[in-house]
């Protein structure tokens, strides 16, 4: 019989120590760099920390089986961001993971940042911050993607802390700073405070979400930040829709457009919650929308930089997610059942919350298309990345299949919503 204290996951509440520069040269990793095996790499320094797979997974923010699958050659050990978190948490030498050297030196100054959340907190306890030292923003920005890359895998209620956290700790900077760096300073606070306002409406708390989108778009405005600002109105629009107001949906989502230096992956953001919008309001117009955004997306040069940028995980897939979505709530069940079935096989790209969001949607398709045992089993897979997640988008959305509750499993399924 196992010992639960024994299997226990025990994370450790600081930085991971350095490990000693000979482990680099031994011939363990020499061999699995020149198999260009990053896995090999990563089990290696794993061992090396003392850490379990497990652990390891709940300091990166990613699942047991992900680790074990990275380490054992899958495609996942070839995610540059999968590496590069996983670099800096272990220490790794870039280069032996195959990648260029873009990690932000830390200087030295008088603000120390401590951080709850155990990812962020091995992360990111020993950075030292000044006001004064344009590397600070960079730094922000680096920390802003990492904890949104470990939103798209982990739950939300972990990472609330260390994001408020991140935002006090700007606001301290930026009061104490001048000129160009506290206008940078603003924007890069705006973008925490943008995030914040998310992860309080994926809670379902949308008083406080609504609170936090705005406070980011004060800033942004302060900053002269088109794109926080665009992008703003772009997250106003979608907390409009939980009030059912189409009207602002559209109308939050066009002033988004009317903003003059909008990069075109914001752009296509805005596009996109206009043609949602539209759906919404049974408008067919929305598919030219759909379009321009494709359109747009395709073309967009991403940048090779680990900071943080509106939009910077932003695809076409995610248009065409959103476009089968809205044959939904155009009552085109059928077409929106074929478009998601050919969308299928990349949905593993996208983050969980938004895969169980658009699995609940075409539970709701197969349901009113019919076929209603469909809906059972693609309720509960939902169901499952609700609980995952903890996203109350989830739950919302399979809050619809309300209607056929009469039928037994669908009444098994509710109930758990509850």
């Amino acid at each position: 019989m196992s010992n639960p204290a024994r299997n226990a996951v025990v994370v450790p509440d600081g930085p991971l120590p350095m490990l000693p520069p000979s482990l680099w040269e031994s011939r363990d990793v020499r061999e699995a760099v020149a198999a260009e095996s990053p896995g090999a790499v990563v089990a290696i320094a794993r061992k090396a920390h003392g850490l379990r797979q497990d652990e390891l997974g709940t300091l990166a923010g990613f699942s047991q089986s992900a680790i074990s699958r990275l380490e054992s050659g899958s495609n996942i050990a070839y995610d540059l961001r999968v590496l590069r978190t996983l670099q800096r948490l272990l220490g790794i030498p870039a280069h032996l993971l195959g990648l260029t050297d873009r990690t932000v030196p830390v200087p030295s100054g008088d603000l120390v940042v401590g951080m709850e959340g155990k990812a962020l907190m091995a992360l990111c306890a020993s950075a030292v911050f000044s006001a004064d030292n344009d590397n600070a923003v960079s730094q922000l920005l680096v920390l802003r993607r990492i904890v949104n890359d470990a939103h798209n895998w982990r739950a939300t209620g972990a990472l609330m802390p260390a994001v408020r956290s991140m935002y006090d700790v700007i606001d301290t900077l930026r009061r104490n700073a001048r000129g160009e760096i506290r206008r940078r300073l603003l924007g890069t606070g705006a973008m925490y405070a943008e995030f914040y306002g998310w992860l309080f409406e994926e809670v379902g708390d949308l008083r406080n979400a609504g609170a936090w989108t705005s406070r980011a778009l004060e800033q942004g405005q302060a900053a002269d930040d088109r794109d926080v600002v665009a992008y703003c109105y772009v997250r106003m629009s979608q907390l409009a829709e939980a009030d059912g107001d189409d009207d602002r949906v559209i109308g939050l989502a066009r002033a988004a457009q009317r903003e003059t230096g909008v990069s075109p992956v914001v752009r296509a953001m805005a596009l996109r919650q206009e043609a949602r919008g539209l759906a919404r309001a049974g408008q067919n117009a929305c598919m030219q929308r759909f379009d321009l955004a494709q359109a747009l997306v395709r073309n967009v040069e991403r940048p090779l930089t680990d900071e943080y940028s509106i939009g910077y995980c932003f695809t076409d897939l995610h248009v065409q997610m959103q476009r089968a979505a809205s044959m939904v709530a155009l009552a085109d069940h059928r077409r929106a059942i074929d478009a998601y079935t050919e969308l299928m096989p990349r949905w593993g790209s996208v983050c969980q919350w938004e895969q169980g969001v658009h699995t609940a949607t075409l539970a709701y398709a197969h349901a009113a298309n019919g076929d209603v045992d469909q809906a059972v089993e693609l309720g509960f897979a939902a169901l499952n990345l609700a609980r995952v997640t903890g996203s109350q988008l989830i739950v919302n959305e399979l809050a619809r299949l309300g209607p056929w509750a009469a039928t037994p499993a669908i009444a098994e399924l509710t109930a758990q919503l509850r």
